[in-house]
């Protein structure tokens, strides 16, 4: 619903030209990592592999290490760094291929609500955007956005494999560019998503789901809808209560 009101509204927003709209379908194939390295530090580390169809042609690839720490209970800071390299794909690519080096900081919030573990992630990006010019790189640009998660998670009641639950979650993450050129906290890409997770063992579980990502693109004039499958194997083995992982 929130991608459906912001696509609507972004014509109005960022321009009074006609913009269109382009629905297509992806999948994103990740592994995430949130391992202990002592009580209250952790390694944390994902990689993604997103592709346009079902892994039918390229997208994007994504890098991301980093630590965390735990403050107190269900409270969690940490900071990395990404690597991200996007091709041109879909009905509005871009001109040319892009690569990214990004510096990032998190605070992470868990909690119950009921039945259901809640979790909450604000994170904040520096960005270094170059394009691609046959066998050269253009001069970098710097952006910087904030980014805010929320998740749900809980048992599916009966659910089982094995002797181990299986989980049901939903998400939703709003991406606001912050203090360059046209950007001014408002929202350009909205991610909502759900699915569940199957267990494999008690650090491993491989979660299955589907995530609706609409993307404001102001230099075509398009908004992009992507229905996304999403594929993910997940490591946590962490001495605090595991928090879920995050796309």
């Amino acid at each position: 619903m929130v991608a459906v009101v912001l696509a609507c509204s972004a014509p109005s927003v960022l321009g009074a030209q006609p913009w269109t709209t382009v629905q297509q379908g992806s999948s994103w194939y990740a592994g995430f990592v949130d391992h202990a390295l002592t009580d209250r530090s952790a390694l944390w580390f994902d990689a993604q592999w997103r592709r346009m169809g079902l892994a039918a042609e390229p997208q994007q690839l994504l890098i991301r290490p980093g630590v965390q720490y735990t403050l107190a209970p269900g409270v969690r800071v940490g900071a990395g760094y990404a690597y991200i390299a996007t091709a041109p794909y879909g009905e509005a690519p871009i001109a040319q291929p892009l690569r990214e080096h990004r510096v990032w900081q998190q605070l992470m919030l868990s909690h119950r609500a009921g039945a259901l573990t809640v979790s909450h992630r604000y994170r904040w990006e520096q960005r270094w955007l170059q394009s691609v010019a046959g066998d050269n790189l253009t001069p970098s640009q710097y952006q910087q956005r904030a980014r805010y998660m929320v998740r749900a998670q809980g048992t599916l009641p009966g659910v089982r494999v094995g002797d181990r639950a299986v989980l049901g979650f939903v998400w939703n993450e709003l991406l606001m560019p912050v203090g360059h050129a046209d950007a001014a906290l408002r929202v350009t890409q909205n991610r909502i998503g759900g699915g569940i997770g199957v267990p494999v063992n008690a650090t491993q579980r491989v979660e299955v789901g589907y995530m609706n990502l609409w993307n404001a693109l102001p230099a075509r004039r398009v908004n992009e809808v992507n229905h996304t499958l999403t594929l993910s194997w997940v490591w946590t083995k962490a001495s605090p209560p595991p928090v879920p992982a995050q796309k």
